[in-house]
């Protein structure tokens, strides 16, 4: 791998190190690394993890299970960090996770349960979806051989959020968040993070099969047992943003306000930047300009209310006819945003937005 070839000038260089200089500097960097992660700083958490798996080797061994877990740290951080190239970070962290699950193999067996966190983590770092389907099959035949139902339910919960989004989305895989659910709905208290967490997954797996009466209680579920903490948990706002898309599918605007007001008051809105729609209508492209081959666009600025609507739109500027004016400001009555919050109260902002329209040839 031509990115790991880059520091062996480092690993030689360690060999000339004390160990006892060698483990405070591992140690060190470990510990940077696990603050990093925990704090959500992606950057710094995949640097310091790959200082630490450049040490690690010279600390631990390459064939070993400590290197091997280093590998699997180095593998997630590379996965979430969004600062560098992505195919690159991905192709990378797809081969040190192989390395550390062949050194798993070697240490464990290829039967053994030890092998479900690597075979996880290869399948969550991969972007070729076969390999993420092949990785969570073999996990989960090792998870229910290994006869212990908290590890399958988890194996299952964290397969549906894998393969959910590869073209191997099939009904077994939707069963696998609906069997992890029940099973931590019976043996979890109803404020556990993994029973919320699938509580949100499976709310998200009703509602794109269009189970609208089923996924509705379930986001309900997980935005009161949030409400304990003093701030804005992701599935928390998660869960407001789906139920303001389930509301405006089902046609009841006046239940999707609640919620868009919520989240207005859980995040902060930036006058510098284009606000996010939580629930859009795409325009209807004009035929004529469709039979015409026309593409073009139009700019559009508008008020957002105190309740997330949209009101008072005007055009700033278009190309391409009035065509795409008309179906701009047509579908923009329908879209819904979080209003902006001053002194804890919505009131109105201005916003504004453009829209593309293109005819593929």
């Amino acid at each position: 791998m031509k990115t790991i070839g880059k520091i062996a000038p480092l690993l030689l260089a360690l060999h000339a190190v004390s160990p006892q200089v060698l483990a405070d500097e591992f140690s060190d960097v470990y510990r940077s690394y696990q603050q990093a992660w925990e704090s959500g700083n992606h950057i710094d958490a995949r640097s310091f993890a790959d200082k630490a798996y450049v040490l690690g080797e010279a600390k631990f061994g390459k064939d070993s299970v400590d290197y091997a877990n280093l590998g699997l740290n180095l593998a997630k951080a590379l996965r979430k960090d969004n600062s560098g190239d992505f195919a690159v970070n991905r192709q990378r962290a797809t081969e040190i996770a192989t390395l550390s699950l062949t050194s798993y193999e070697a240490r464990f067996g290829e039967n053994a349960a030890d092998l479900i966190e690597p075979l996880i983590v290869l399948g969550d770092v991969t972007e070729d979806s076969k390999t993420a389907k092949n990785a969570y099959q073999r996990a989960l035949k090792l998870a229910k051989a290994s006869g212990k139902a908290d590890l399958l339910a988890y194996t299952r919960m964290n397969a549906y959020k894998r393969l959910s989004r590869t073209e191997y989305y099939t009904s077994a895989v939707y069963g696998y968040i609906r069997d992890a659910h029940e099973y931590f709905v019976e043996n979890h208290p109803a404020n556990s993070a993994v029973r919320l967490e699938a509580t949100y997954m499976l709310a998200g797996a009703h509602m794109g099969n269009g189970k609208y009466q089923k996924a509705e209680p379930l986001f309900l579920e997980v935005i009161e047992q949030y409400k304990i903490f003093d701030y804005a948990h992701p599935y928390a706002l998660g869960a407001h943003s789906r139920l303001v898309e389930l509301y405006e599918r089902m046609g009841k605007s006046d239940l999707s306000t609640e919620h868009c007001i919520a989240i207005g008051s859980m995040k902060p809105w930036d006058d510098n930047q284009e606000q996010t729609p939580l629930f859009r209508k795409n325009p209807e492209y004009p035929m004529e300009l469709v039979r015409r081959g026309k593409s073009g666009w139009a700019e559009i600025s508008f008020t957002v209310d105190e309740m997330g609507m949209v009101r008072d739109p005007k055009v700033l500027d278009s190309e391409g006819g009035k065509g795409f004016e008309k179906a701009s400001m047509e579908a923009l009555s329908a879209w819904r945003y979080a209003p902006k919050f001053e002194d804890g109260k919505p009131v109105k902002a201005e916003s504004s937005v453009r829209l593309d329209f293109r005819v593929e040839r």
